[in-house]
């Protein structure tokens, strides 16, 4: 009998957690509806989802972390322009959109959102394709630092964990090791290249780049969430 109700204790008690863990990321979903998502959100979506859905599936990544990405770039304002000069939706870089202009054959990057959008997905699918050789999560991850900084920068951070004897592959060794590609860190510049500076030059740029990671791969976990 003792057993009996030892087991049926477990039991309630495993179902009350489940319980409250889905109340919680309901809780979770709801805030981030509120506070992360522009208010003309539904309006976007229905103009930008098939673009989206379309370029998605033709290279291979997930629309959610599409529109987590956009929502990072630009909260979804056609017009967004940084102080860099990135355009549109997904921030597309002027020498960039001239590389894929040319790659792709389209030449409205920056005032078309519809070709922008074409242009970021197919600009993440190349860095995908830099940055193979790991799990969905590290690949994706690292893909988006990438995206964010470079690729070169993501190179030279790996180059640092190989010395380290850590995984060059694994994001968290990238993003432990990005911060590393200043200048202050000489001494073990010259433990990891020859000429005694990372070989893309010194990065400034890493806790944006960690922050950016951070914050879309956290927004695609509340999209997967909710669709």
């Amino acid at each position: 009998v003792v057993s009996k109700l030892a087991m049926q204790d477990t039991l309630i008690t495993s179902i009350e957690r489940k319980i409250a863990a889905k109340k919680a990321r309901r809780a979770e979903v709801e805030k981030f509806r509120r506070r992360a998502l522009p208010r003309d959100f539904s309006t976007k979506i229905k103009a930008y989802y098939p673009g989206i859905r379309k370029y998605s599936e033709r290279y291979n990544l997930d629309w959610r972390l599409v529109i987590a990405q956009i929502l990072k770039e630009s909260y979804f304002r056609e017009d967004a322009r940084s102080h860099v000069g990135a355009m549109g939706l997904m921030q597309i870089m002027p020498r960039t959109a001239r590389e894929i202009t040319s790659e792709l054959d389209i030449a409205f990057i920056k005032d078309d959102p519809h070709e922008n959008i074409n242009a970021g997905i197919y600009h993440m699918h190349k860095q995908l394709k830099y940055l193979k050789d790991a799990d969905e999560e590290n690949q994706l991850k690292r893909a988006l630092a990438a995206y964010n900084c470079g690729p070169a920068r993501v190179f030279d951070a790996q180059d640092i964990a190989r010395s380290m004897k850590m995984d060059p592959n694994s994001w968290e060794a990238v993003k432990q090791f990005l911060p590393k590609l200043r200048p202050q860190y000489a001494n073990l510049h010259l433990e990891v290249w020859a000429q005694g500076k990372p070989d893309f030059g010194y990065f400034y740029g890493s806790d944006e780049t960690v922050g950016y990671v951070d914050d879309i791969f956290q927004n695609y976990t509340l999209l997967k969430q909710m669709y």
